[in-house]
C-alpha cells in the first residue's frame, strides 16, 4: 500500500466540547489531490463505527484520495482522540458524538455539500447528522450498520463486563504483543457509549428520512447483528440501493477492500450524467499530470523520488507542542527515551514537559522569554525543550560542554530569563552569575543531573564513580547557605517538576512563533544565531518522514548520539522521531567505546552521524561483534564521505547509507540521497520534497550551468525567513531574499538535479588566476592507503597572504613521511592547489570495552 494513512494524520482542537468550557484534541485524517486541483475536487466524509477508528478506512483513502478530498475522524474515544470521561462531562450518547463531528467539519472548512461514507454505528451518527442536516450530504453511503445495534450474547456478555476489569485486560494486552491503546477505546468509553448510545438506538425514523442517494453495503457472513436488522436498512432508506460482498464479515471494507471500492465508485458514477462524470475524471487527470509535468519541468530531480514520497508536503496544522501532545495520544506506551537502560514512555515524556512548563510559569516566565538549553543527550534536555515551548517560550540552543564566557554571552545576547545546564557546572557558575552584568537577565539557573533518569544498573555505577567525584551531586549545603541574595537563583531540575501539574499549561502557541535559536558551527566565522519557527521545525521534520517511506511508525530505535543542540540533531532525531513515534537511544558523550555498547544493547534501526564517526566505527577494532546489522539506514551529513569509507560501513551493517546536506538556516535538513535511487559517485543527493534549489555563477550570479561550480541557493517551507529576526548576532549573511538562502556553499548540480559540495564559498583560496578548495586536498589526502582522516584549513597571514594547512591522521601502526604525501598530491593537483604544509597525526585505538 503506497498510502500511509499517519502522513496525513493531525490533531485538530474542538473549542467548548468538555465541561467547563475546555476545547476536545480530535485526531484526524486528510488528505486529497495535489495542489492546484485540490480546491474543486468533492469531499468524502468517512465514520466510523463504535470501538474503529479512522485507519480501517486507509484502502478506501487510498482508492479516493487522487480525485476527492478524504477526511477521516478518529471519534471521541477512539483512536488518538482523547478519551473525556464523566468528570468531564462526556456522556458518548449520539446528540454529543454528532455535535463534535459538526465542529470537526467546521474546523477543517468542509464545504457545504460533501459524500458521507459511514461504517456499523457510524450509520446511526450518519442518519442522525442527515436529520439535522438534510442538504449537507450529496450522496451516503452505509457500510454494515443496522437499524438497531443489538449484539449476540457473546457481545452482549462482553459489555456487561465492569470496566475495572476492562481496563486491566487492556493493560496486559500489550504483554502479548497486542497494543490495546492503539487499537481499542479505553472501559469507560466502551461502558459510557454502549449504555447512552448502542442500548436504546432505534434507526428507523432517522432512516425513512433520508433523502440523499445511498448505497447500502454489506457482508456477505456479517452476524455481529442479526440479518433482518442489515437488511432492514436498505429496505427504510427511500431508493436506496443494496449490494452484498461475498465472503466477508463486518470489516468487509478491511476484508475485501477492493469489492467495496469497486461498488463505492460505481455508485458515485450513477448520480451523474455519465459522460459528465467521464469529462469531470479526465479533466482532473489532465490538471494532476499537467501539474506534475510543469513542476518536474522546473525540478527535474524529482523524476528519480521514490514512489512513496511525495513532491510537496502537507503544510504542519499545528505547533510542535501539539504534535507531542498527539504523538502521547498514538504511542503513550512506546519508549521515547532509552538512556542507559532507564526508559520513559511518549505519554510520561508529554507529561513531564507539561509539568516543567507548568514550573516555569510558577517561577514567572513568560511566553516568549528566552531559555538557554546548554545540555547533552540526556532526557532532561527533551523535557526542558519541550517544556520551554508549552510555555510559549523560546529554547535558545547551546553546546552542552561551552564555556562559562560563551553561556554568558549567549544569556545577554538573547536576554534569557532561564538558564538550564548539567548539575556538574555549579561551581563554576556561581561567582560569574552573581558578579557579571551579562548575567543580569537570568533569573534563574536549572540544574540536571544525569543520574536522575538511569537505568538502575548505569545508576549505580554513576553513583559510585561520578555523580560525587565529578561534581554532579546537589545537596542542600551546595545551593545553600552562602551568598543568599543570588544563590535562590539555583534549582534542581526536579524541584521545578515539582513546582507543575502535569496538564498542558493554557498558553497559544502558533505556528509562526520562534520556537528555537539555533547558533552555526562558526567554521568560517563567529557563530551566529538562527531564529526557526515551529512551523518551519515541524516542516523539515515532514519532509524527512516522507524521505523514509519504509519507516515503521512506533517501531524503530534511533540512535541518538548526535547532540540536540545542533539543527540536524534536533530535526534528525527529537523532530523526526516525534513524528514516527520513534524510540530514542541516547548517548550522551562523542565517544565510539560508549556507542558501540548502546548498539549491542538496544539493537538501533536508524542512525544520523557525522563522516568522523563513520570513519572511526569502521575501523574500530571487533566492530562486527556490536551488531551493527541492526541498522536499517545510516543518514550522513557534515562533508562529503569517502566511497571506500561507505562501502566498509554497508558492509558491516548490511544496511544502506545515505548522505545528506543542511546547514542551520534551513533547520538542517535540504537535500538527501533516496533510498531507491541510483548513486552517483561524490553526490549528497536531490532536494527534499517542496524544496527549490539554484546554482548561481559566482562571478555574475546569474543561474549557473549544470556541473559548473557556483554558490548554491536554496528555498523551501523549512528555510528561516528574515522576518524571524531576534536581537543579537543573527545569521544576516545568508539572509533569504524573494525567500531564497544564499547557503555560501559552492556547489554544482547535473541535469538530473543530483548535488554535489564542494566547499564553503569562505574557504576559497584564489591562486593564479584558479580556486582552490581545500576540500579537494582533503579527497585526494584520503585516497592514500596510509590517511585515516584529513582536515585542511585555510589560514590568513597578514592582508593578503593565504596558507592551506593540511593535519592528517594515520592509520595505527602506519608511518609515512610528509615528503611522500606531497609527492601524492603533487601527482594529482595542479601546483597551485598543493598544500603549504602538512602535519602528522597517529590514529589512536579506541579503549573498548
Amino acid at each position: 500500500m503506497s498510502f500511509d494513512v499517519d502522513l496525513h494524520r493531525h490533531t485538530i482542537r474542538l473549542p467548548g466540547r468538555l465541561r467547563g468550557d475546555r476545547p476536545l484534541d480530535m485526531s484526524v485524517v486528510d488528505a486529497g489531490p495535489h495542489s492546484g486541483v485540490r480546491d474543486g475536487a468533492p469531499t468524502m466524509v468517512f465514520i466510523h463505527g463504535f470501538g474503529g477508528r479512522a485507519a480501517y478506512w486507509e484502502h478506501q483513502l487510498e482508492q479516493f484520495h487522487d480525485d476527492y478530498r478524504v477526511i477521516a475522524l478518529d471519534l471521541r474515544g477512539h483512536g488518538y482522540t482523547d478519551a473525556p470521561d464523566e468528570e468531564d462531562g462526556a456522556r458518548y450518547d449520539v446528540p454529543e458524538l454528532v455535535a463534535d463531528i459538526e465542529a470537526a467539519l467546521d474546523v477543517l472548512g468542509v464545504p457545504e455539500r460533501f459524500i458521507l461514507v459511514c461504517h456499523s454505528f457510524g450509520g446511526a451518527l450518519s442518519s442522525y447528522f442527515i436529520h439535522k442536516h438534510p442538504q449537507r450530504v450529496s450522496a451516503l453511503v452505509i457500510i454494515a450498520s443496522a437499524v438497531t445495534f443489538r449484539l449476540r450474547l457473546a457481545g452482549r456478555m462482553l459489555l456487561r463486563v465492569p470496566p475495572a476489569i476492562l481496563t486491566w485486560v487492556r493493560r496486559m494486552l500489550p504483554l502479548v504483543g497486542v497494543d490495546a491503546a492503539r487499537l481499542y477505546p479505553p472501559a469507560h468509553v466502551v461502558y459510557l457509549q454502549n449504555r447512552n448510545a448502542l442500548v436504546g438506538w432505534d434507526g428507523t425514523a432517522f432512516l425513512r428520512a433520508v433523502r440523499a442517494p445511498t448505497l447500502v453495503i454489506l457482508g456477505q457472513r456479517d452476524i455481529l447483528f442479526s440479518d433482518a436488522s442489515y437488511k432492514e436498512v436498505a429496505r427504510l432508506v427511500p431508493g436506496a440501493e443494496q449490494v452484498v460482498i461475498p465472503v466477508s464479515a463486518h470489516q468487509v471494507m478491511v476484508e475485501r477492500p477492493d469489492a467495496v471500492n469497486r461498488a463505492i465508485l460505481r455508485f458515485l458514477q450513477s448520480q451523474g450524467d455519465p459522460a459528465a462524470v467521464a469529462e469531470f475524471k479526465a479533466r482532473q487527470k489532465a490538471l494532476r499530470r499537467a501539474a506534475r509535468r510543469t513542476l518536474e519541468a522546473e525540478r527535474p530531480w524529482l523524476k528519480f523520488y521514490d514512489a512513496r514520497t511525495p513532491y510537496r508536503i502537507r503544510p504542519p496544522a499545528a505547533p510542535l507542542p501539539r504534535l507531542l501532545e498527539a504523538t502521547a495520544r498514538r504511542f503513550a506506551r512506546t519508549a521515547a527515551i532509552d538512556y542507559a537502560g532507564g526508559t520513559l514512555d511518549w505519554r510520561s515524556l508529554d507529561r513531564l514537559a507539561n509539568r516543567f512548563a507548568q514550573g516555569m510559569l510558577a517561577l514567572g516566565i513568560r511566553p516568549g522569554d528566552r531559555i538557554v538549553l546548554a545540555l547533552p543527550n540526556i532526557p532532561h534536555f527533551l523535557i526542558a525543550y519541550f517544556g520551554v515551548q508549552k510555555a510559549g517560550g523560546v529554547a535558545v540552543l547551546s553546546e552542552d560542554g561551552a564555556s562559562v564566557d560563551l553561556l554568558l554571552d549567549r544569556i545577554a545576547a538573547h536576554d534569557a530569563a532561564m538558564l538550564v545546564a548539567t548539575s556538574d557546572r555549579l561551581d563554576a557558575l556561581r561567582d560569574p552569575l552573581a558578579t557579571d552584568v551579562r548575567a543580569r537577565s537570568a533569573r534563574h539557573v536549572v540544574l540536571a543531573a544525569p543520574i536522575d533518569y538511569l537505568g538502575w544498573k548505569e545508576r549505580l555505577r554513576f553513583a559510585l564513580f561520578r555523580h560525587v567525584q565529578q561534581g554532579y551531586w546537589l545537596p542542600w549545603f551546595r545551593l545553600g547557605e552562602r551568598q543568599r541574595r543570588h544563590e535562590r537563583r539555583f534549582l534542581r531540575f526536579g524541584q521545578v517538576l515539582g513546582m507543575g501539574a502535569p496538564l498542558p499549561p493554557a498558553v497559544p502557541v502558533g505556528l509562526d512563533d520562534i520556537a528555537v535559536i539555533a547558533h552555526t558551527f562558526g567554521a568560517t566565522g563567529p557563530a551566529k544565531a538562527v531564529p526557526l519557527t515551529h512551523r518551519q521545525l515541524a516542516s523539515n521534520a515532514l519532509q524527512l518522514r516522507h524521505w523514509l517511506p519504509e519507516a515503521r511508525p512506533g517501531d524503530e530505535r534511533f540512535l541518538a548520539q548526535q547532540p540536540f543542540w545542533t539543527a540536524y540533531g534536533l530535526s534528525g532525531l527529537v523532530h523526526l522521531g516525534m513524528y514516527l513515534g520513534a524510540t530514542l537511544c541516547l548517548v550522551p558523550e562523542q565517544d565510539i567505546p560508549l556507542l558501540l555498547r548502546t548498539v549491542r544493547r538496544v539493537r538501533p534501526t536508524y542512525f544520523p552521524t557525522t563522516p568522523r564517526v563513520v570513519r572511526q566505527l569502521a575501523h574500530a577494532p571487533g566492530v562486527r561483534r556490536y551488531g551493527l546489522a541492526s541498522i536499517r539506514i545510516c543518514a550522513v551529513s557534515g562533508s562529503p564521505l569517502a566511497q571506500e569509507v561507505r562501502e566498509e560501513f554497508e558492509k558491516i551493517t548490511r544496511g544502506r547509507l545515505i548522505e545528506a546536506y543542511g546547514l542551520t538556516e534551513a533547520t538542517a535538513a535540504v537535500a538527501a540521497m533516496p533510498l531507491s535511487a541510483r548513486r552517483p559517485s561524490g553526490v549528497v543527493g536531490l532536494p527534499l520534497p517542496d524544496t527549490e534549489v539554484r546554482i548561481v555563477d559566482l562571478d555574475t550570479g546569474g543561474d549557473a550551468a549544470p556541473d559548473a561550480l557556483g554558490e548554491l541557493l536554496v528555498r523551501g517551507p523549512q528555510v528561516y525567513t528574515a522576518s524571524a529576526e531576534v536581537p543579537g548576532p543573527t545569521s544576516s549573511a545568508g539572509r533569504p531574499h524573494d525567500g531564497w538562502l544564499r547557503t555560501g556553499d559552492v556547489a554544482s548540480m547535473d541535469e538530473d538535479g543530483f548535488l554535489t559540495i564542494i566547499d564553503r564559498k569562505a574557504n576559497m583560496v584564489m591562486r593564479d588566476g584558479v580556486r582552490v578548495f581545500p576540500r579537494q586536498i582533503e579527497e585526494v589526502l584520503f585516497e592514500h592507503p596510509a590517511v585515516a582522516d584529513v582536515q585542511v584549513r585555510r589560514i590568513a597571514e597578514g592582508d593578503a597572504a593565504v596558507r592551506l594547512e593540511a593535519r592528517v591522521l594515520l592509520h595505527r601502526n602506519m608511518d609515512i613521511p610528509v615528503e611522500e604525501l606531497f609527492g601524492y598530491c603533487a601527482k594529482r593537483l595542479q601546483p597551485g592547489a598543493l598544500p603549504d604544509s602538512i602535519a602528522l597525526e597517529q590514529e589512536q585505538a579506541p579503549r573498548m570495552a
